[in-house]
């Protein structure tokens, strides 16, 4: 059974009379441990996936499934046992509170999800030590370099253990020079157990790193399949396209 199971999903927007599609009838498995990348063009649905997975957004048809069981019925607190449980999130934007300090915004995590008290300093000490981040601790969030903040934002997504971490273009915000180190740390994460989400355009990153990779167009999966295959003389004329651009 997958950890994670989308049958045929659709995600609409409704403004001003108008209907717009973020996906529609999308299906797809998530294995526990396996890494995947997304890419595509802007406005793909790409980020719009990643809210309905995290239950950050709602989705009008289909069903989807954590370890089997259906989550359409969930009650306002069933929602946030799920996020609580099984979803991490790091945005484009870190999401940090700024005016905490970088050891506060791990340990506020941990509060949250109920970690004892007297486990939470060696769990960000741990968690803060693994990125390079403790002899910072007492720093506020908001005087952190930008490749600082992702680095802050992924430990404390890693801090909740979840089942599944989701990454929102982590290196779209960062200057050239903290991209590298960024994705380095991902990789890192690559055999952690988890179950990993990255939408991004980096594609040497996704050649290197992921079991699949998905390519969206329009609300719709073009191409879903390991990079060797994604990369390697394929004759989708969406990922032919899509690749011929970034050349």
């Amino acid at each position: 059974m997958s950890l994670l199971s989308l049958r045929n999903v659709s995600k609409f927007y409704y403004s001003k009379g108008i209907v717009t599609s973020g996906f529609s009838r999308l299906s797809l498995d998530l294995d526990r441990g396996e890494f995947v990348v997304i890419t595509g063009e802007s406005g793909s649905g790409k980020s719009t996936l990643l809210n309905v997975i995290s239950g950050l957004d709602t989705y009008e048809e289909g069903e989807l499934y954590i370890n089997g069981e259906e989550t359409n019925a969930f009650t306002p607190k069933e929602l946030e046992e799920y996020r609580k449980t099984y979803i991490a999130n790091v945005f484009q934007s870190f999401n940090l509170i700024a005016s905490y300090t970088v050891y506060q915004n791990v340990a506020l995590i941990l509060q949250i999800n109920g970690v004892k008290y007297r486990d939470i300093r060696p769990k960000v000490e741990q968690a803060l030590r693994k990125v390079g981040l403790w002899e910072i601790r007492h720093q506020k969030a908001s005087r952190l370099s930008g490749g600082q903040k992702q680095r802050l934002a992924i430990v404390r997504a890693m801090a909740m253990e979840p089942d599944v971490m989701l990454f929102d273009e982590p290196t779209s915000a960062l200057d050239p020079m903290m991209v590298g180190e960024v994705l380095n740390l991902i990789k890192d994460l690559a055999d952690s157990g988890m179950t990993m989400v990255v939408v991004t355009h980096e594609m040497g990153f996704a050649r290197e790193v992921a079991d699949r990779v998905m390519l969206f167009h329009n609300g719709l999966v073009e191409e879903d399949c390991p990079p060797d295959q994604f990369f390697e003389d394929n004759q989708n004329p969406q990922v032919k396209e899509f690749l011929s651009h970034l050349i």
